[in-house]
């Protein structure tokens, strides 16, 4: 039986996603680097830095529409459902006068 997976879930799956392909880059660029040659290892590790800051940074932007866009779509769930009670009331009020004339 397949599970279907929210929004959340699919976001969460792509961001480790991302995260697993960042690491994997950052060890290329580690292993490409010679050991003894301190200067392109410090910026080496400016630039990992400034990769998974600039990453982070965007994973929590996407969580944040996320969370906005899920608000947003039963904000307006529950508007429809008060407007259908509403509409619903006024229908059994005019009933109920249309009744009691007769």
């Amino acid at each position: 039986m397949e599970e279907i997976e929210t929004e959340e879930e699919k976001l969460f799956k792509k961001h480790r996603k991302e995260k697993k392909e960042l690491q994997a880059k950052i060890q290329g660029m580690k292993n490409a680097v010679a050991k003894n040659d301190k200067k392109r290892r410090k910026q080496l590790v400016e630039e990992v830095a400034k990769f998974e800051a600039e990453l982070e940074l965007r994973h929590e932007e996407e969580v944040k529409l996320l969370t906005r866009s899920l608000d947003e779509s039963s904000t307006v769930e529950s508007s429809i459902n008060g407007i259908t009670n509403l509409e619903l009331e006024i229908e059994n009020e005019t009933a109920v006068k249309q009744s009691r004339i007769s």
